[in-house]
């Protein structure tokens, strides 16, 4: 926006409805980057008078600690905040922040070598009072003869009842407090959680002498148990979490996520890391670090380490196609246009040869659709000479059954078609009972391309809130495959090379 085409006051009333104009004209430096997706709702819950205590949790690079500092410099500029306490993993840390505020408003020595007052300072009438230390400054705004307080301390500093000139903090930010140290265990979590939930929430302004006072708690989640997430179902706390995937895409498979950040984090370099860590094992730390989903090694059903990865697939094996189908949507799924949020229709061709399981290829795709399922079902049923197709038939999903069976009939091309067995146990016993005993054992194969498979397999645990639909088809496969006379030494069958291999037709009819 050129400054030329609005007058000042003009400009200051818009920077007030709009945090990122208010960045971008006044701290250019810091904020030189686009826009990411994820600001504008940011912003906005942190600036709604209505939220009192703020849970935000970013990625780590989502620039969150120049956000904060940003969004206390607003409250300064504007003369929302009287009281300001930055709370940091360290006092050094929080000190940091003081200075950068600091120095915003400190005068500049300019080309002639006279000092000159920052626009920011400038514009807003912001002069610096008695108090101009590294830890804490006073702040002159207007024509106020009150000053605005600002201090840093550390986490396990003295916290305590901390007030300035009789009045607490209107203002409280939590700057990625809990770290690896001391999140490291359960009485430092503790600690932690009791000084955050305790000292700090209580030396927060009452809401009758400031209405708009807030604590706000921005942080990179470290442990399941730490006290970001301990405020997650908290009704007093209002809770965002922003990882490096837009909202759109970030269930999606890894090849359709988009950045939500894409100028500073282009989707395929993301996207490249994101493999690499999958096939590196160290799937836990990026979704950890960079898609704020925490994977707690003691709720994992499945070692990691018990995936074993294939280059080129067996010459000899028997395969099953397994199809999980999505039931198609109800009026009122399709009123309320929830259908978009629907699981994953899943297939995946699973096949054993010598006495171990490989999964040989798979398809996913989100909601209902039987032409896709036709359409992939004669793909991977003749690519890889399948025995027959296991289709869970369960109410609605008996229709694919049935439409299945007419396209088959109308391409001439048919496979057996088997439906799965009726297995009233839960899902989670279902899948780790097939899975670990082959994969405890190396028996279970895949390829190191296989990323949402991958992705289910090495989070899949006690509390996963993740899509299963694939590892669940997996699952099946597996235990349609398990036979006691294969594992008395039977050839698990036979497949032709694939020059030789003819369209798949069979003469007798569909079942």
């Amino acid at each position: 926006m050129s400054n030329e085409t609005i007058s000042m006051a003009e400009l200051i009333k818009l920077c007030a409805l709009d945090t990122e104009l208010f960045c971008k004209q006044f701290f250019p430096k810091a904020f030189r980057d686009a826009s990411p997706k994820f600001a504008a709702q940011a912003w906005s819950t942190l600036e709604d008078p209505k939220k009192r205590f703020i849970n935000q949790r970013f990625y780590r690079g989502a620039a969150k600690t120049t956000r904060l500092r940003a969004y206390a410099a607003k409250r300064i500029a504007y003369g929302l905040s009287r009281t300001i306490l930055y709370v940091g993993a360290s006092e050094s840390h929080a000190t940091r922040s003081v200075q950068w505020i600091r120095g915003q408003i400190d005068a500049r020595i300019g080309a002639d070598g006279t000092p000159k007052r920052t626009r920011f300072a400038e514009v807003f009438n912001l002069r610096p009072g008695k108090k101009w230390q590294e830890h804490e400054i006073e702040v002159y705004h207007g024509l106020d003869d009150r000053p605005i307080w600002v201090m840093g301390v550390g986490i396990t500093g003295n916290i305590r009842g901390i007030n300035f000139d009789d009045y607490r903090p209107d203002l409280i930010i939590l700057d990625d407090v809990v770290t690896d140290e001391n999140a490291a265990t359960e009485d430092q979590r503790e600690k932690v959680k009791d000084l955050v939930l305790g000292s700090l929430k209580n030396s927060l302004a009452p809401a009758t002498e400031e209405p708009n006072a807030k604590l706000v708690m921005l942080q990179t989640p470290i442990d399941s148990r730490d006290v970001s997430m301990v405020v997650e179902n908290d009704p007093e706390w209002t809770t965002e979490t922003f990882g490096c995937w837009t909202k759109e895409t970030q269930d999606l498979p890894l090849d359709q996520q988009e950045s939500s950040w894409a100028e500073r984090y282009p989707s395929e370099t993301l996207r490249a890391e994101k493999r690499s860590a999958v096939v590196a094992n160290r799937l836990s730390k990026f979704a950890r670090e960079m898609e704020c989903k925490l994977v707690s090694a003691e709720t994992l059903s499945f070692n990691p380490s018990w995936v074993k990865f294939y280059e080129e697939k067996p010459k000899a094996y028997q395969a099953v196609l397994v199809i999980d189908p999505v039931p198609p949507p109800s009026d009122r799924q399709l009123a309320s246009n929830k259908f978009a949020n629907k699981d994953f229709e899943a297939h995946a061709v699973v096949a054993r040869a010598n006495g171990a399981y490989y999964l040989l290829d798979y398809r996913v795709h989100r909601g209902h659709s039987p032409s896709w399922s036709a359409a992939t079902m004669f793909e991977l049923g003749s690519r890889y000479n399948i025995s027959r197709i296991v289709l869970e038939t369960i109410a609605a999903q008996r229709y694919l059954k049935w439409f299945l069976q007419q396209e088959m009939v109308r391409k001439q091309m048919y496979f057996a078609l088997k439906d799965a067995p009726g297995d009233q146990r839960p899902k989670f016993v279902r899948i780790t009972t097939a899975l670990n005993g082959p994969c405890s054992q190396g028996k279970f194969y895949c390829r190191k391309e296989h990323l949402e498979f991958l992705e289910q397999f090495y989070s899949y645990g006690v509390g996963y809130k993740g899509h299963d639909d694939l590892l669940e088809t997996v699952a099946t496969g597996v235990r349609e495959l398990t036979n006691p006379y294969m594992e008395l030494g039977a050839e698990d069958g036979t497949e032709l090379d694939n020059s030789m291999v003819l369209p798949f037709r069979r003469s007798m009819a569909c079942p």
